[in-house]
């Protein structure tokens, strides 16, 4: 897709992305945000995106993925706030029930990560907790593209079915 024929693609999206946004945040400001980290990710690779490919169910799913992403930005950087900004918003303070089963999760993950090989943990880790792409990855370890990709997913396939089988205990 051309630059051209994504802003034409852009502004169609724009009403989908915001009203995604608000109906998720109640904002019209927090669905700016989503609106403008949508389109960036869509931008990013709008060089591999077909035109025949349905545009607004893409647009919508990476929507809701950054709602998702936002929200878990907020509540960490909440929790690392300060009880005040934790007050303004007390939709945000999970119950102990939650809590539970986050540190529950957490502790799943960590063991079930801990079980991979080391090249496993290391390549999961740069793509799960770091955040890098394929290509950041390639780039930094030195190993292939195609074989980034495929440990990646292994490892991750490995780490669901830990996760699995430890909570279904």
């Amino acid at each position: 897709m051309d630059k051209t024929t994504f802003e034409q693609t852009a502004a169609r999206l724009r009403p989908l992305i915001l009203r995604i946004g608000r109906d998720f945040f109640g904002s019209t400001d927090d669905a700016e945000d989503v609106a403008q980290e949508t389109l960036l990710h869509l931008w990013q690779y709008c060089q591999q995106l077909d035109e025949g490919r349905n545009m607004e169910a893409l647009a919508a799913r990476v929507a809701r993925n950054c709602c998702v992403d936002m929200q878990r930005r907020y509540h960490i950087e909440t929790v690392r706030g300060g009880e005040e900004v934790l007050e303004d918003n007390p939709a945000l303070i999970p119950s102990p029930h939650e809590e539970l089963e986050q540190r529950e999760g957490a502790e799943a993950l960590d063991k079930a990560v801990g079980q991979l090989q080391r090249r496993e943990r290391q390549l999961f880790e740069m793509r799960q907790q770091e955040g890098l792409s394929t290509e950041e990855i390639a780039r930094q370890t030195g190993i292939p593209r195609a074989s980034v990709q495929s440990m990646v997913a292994m490892a991750r396939k490995k780490v669901f079915n830990e996760m699995k089988r430890r909570m279904n205990r």
